[in-house]
């Protein structure tokens, strides 16, 4: 099954080789492609087609890969169904609602650990976690740490605690920062003036080969919440730390599959974290297919921005989650801008950007890329063209860039070079 980390550096046996020898050679693999070439297509086209045939591990992991190249209707839409006319929507008669930014400020001035979660299905989500990020740095959040952050490893890696303004943002500082969405959002907590830290779970705090389900989570959460206070905690007693996790790793109450790292984090602590759950609450690309929850809030509310519901106090909330998190957060459905997705474009920081490409008689991943970090990481944006396409459209912070088209035949030159303002 495909991982964080699924490379497999496969090494030749050269022996006493001759002078005249001519040694075969290996194609790469498609991982190989992926993490040393920055080629997205490979791995893409390959789940694509494993997923079309059956195989639900490629499926499942097909889900989280589109994210990376903007191909919203795949990851989000892949496995949407109806829900099941037994799942009852939520009273919201005498519910309120709040903007989430406002919500989501005000609560953070009490304590100095803020958790976010996300599906990693949802580029969306990295957004709506770029804006939380912003938001908390005018309160002394001063520590960005993430999930995805690559652990210490076995073979030497560079570590995201290496990582400041100024400096390029390296494709091995994680995986779901493949997204350009998730490594702009660094990139920008870096100019910001955030340290980041990894803290997920090293190879040598594994639970013990073959333990069960409950035992490997406990395991990984327990040993989340140690690093996190060993890297960071433990030696700058006075920061304020924001933390992006995945589903479950945020309830701060025992739940479904245990104690999760929110939890053991604050007992360990004393430190009671805001919690804010969003990973059940995106909004279905068909809107029949909504949770019953988040059709009632949308109902509702017909919220034109992210924003938190309560009633009576407590907050409403997809009923796996309901009263293990502090918040949680609800998005609008939005309309794409120019064939992107409308929560993008509705960044304030990004500027829209049109351009001429040289249309190719295929499907393309069509690319924007910093000129001061060349090829080094992720691109700033990129998304799928169509055959044919000879405009495309980025949303892109101030900056220059380069742009550049990759095929299912390797990366092209690129073509052409503007600043953004």
């Amino acid at each position: 099954m495909w991982s964080r980390r699924s490379v497999l550096w496969g090494t030749a046996g050269l022996g006493a080789a001759c002078a005249s020898s001519v040694l075969a050679q290996e194609a790469l693999s498609n991982d190989e492609l992926f993490f040393t070439e920055g080629r997205y297509l490979p791995t893409y086209l390959d789940l694509k087609a494993k997923s079309e045939a059956g195989d639900q591990a490629a499926r499942q992991m097909l889900s989280q890969f589109a994210s990376f190249l903007g191909d919203e209707a795949t990851a989000v839409g892949l496995d949407e169904r109806p829900p099941h006319p037994s799942v009852v929507p939520p009273d919201l008669d005498g519910a309120v609602a709040r903007d989430a930014i406002d919500a989501i400020v005000e609560a953070a001035g009490n304590t100095r650990i803020v958790i976010l979660n996300e599906a990693h299905n949802v580029s969306g989500h990295r957004a709506f976690a770029a804006r939380v990020m912003r938001a908390l740095r005018p309160l002394g959040y001063d520590w960005f740490a993430a999930e995805t952050f690559t652990q210490p490893q076995p073979v030497p890696l560079v570590r995201i605690g290496a990582y400041a303004n100024g400096a390029p943002f390296l494709a091995s500082y994680g995986y779901y920062t493949h997204d350009p969405v998730f490594a702009e959002m660094v990139r920008e907590a870096a100019r910001l003036g955030y340290r980041f830290s990894d803290y997920e779970q090293r190879f040598d705090q594994r639970a013990p080969e073959g333990a069960d389900s409950a035992a490997q989570i406990a395991a990984r959460e327990e040993a989340q919440a140690d690093n996190l206070i060993a890297n960071i905690l433990a030696t700058h007693p006075s920061a304020r730390v924001f933390v992006f996790v995945g589903y479950s790793h945020a309830m701060e109450i025992e739940g479904r599959g245990g104690l999760w790292f929110a939890a053991r984090l604050k007992a360990k602590t004393g430190i009671d974290p805001l919690t804010i759950e969003q990973s059940r609450n995106w909004p279905a690309i068909a809107p029949q297919n909504d949770a019953p929850h988040v059709a009632a809030v949308l109902a509702r509310f017909a919220p034109d921005a992210p924003i938190v519901a309560s009633k009576g106090g407590e907050s409403i909330a997809s009923p796996s989650y309901t009263g293990k998190m502090d918040m949680s957060v609800f998005h609008p459905r939005m309309t794409p801008v120019a064939g992107r997705p409308g929560w993008l474009a509705a960044d304030p920081e990004r500027r829209r950007v049109t351009i001429k490409v040289p249309p190719l008689d295929e499907q393309v991943l069509i690319q924007a890329l910093s000129m001061a970090e060349a090829t080094a990481g992720p691109p700033s944006d990129h998304y799928l063209l169509p055959p044919g396409a000879s405009e495309a459209t980025f949303f892109l912070h101030p900056g220059r860039y380069f742009f550049r088209q990759e095929t299912a035949a390797g990366i092209q030159p690129a073509f052409g070079a503007l600043s953004v303002d």
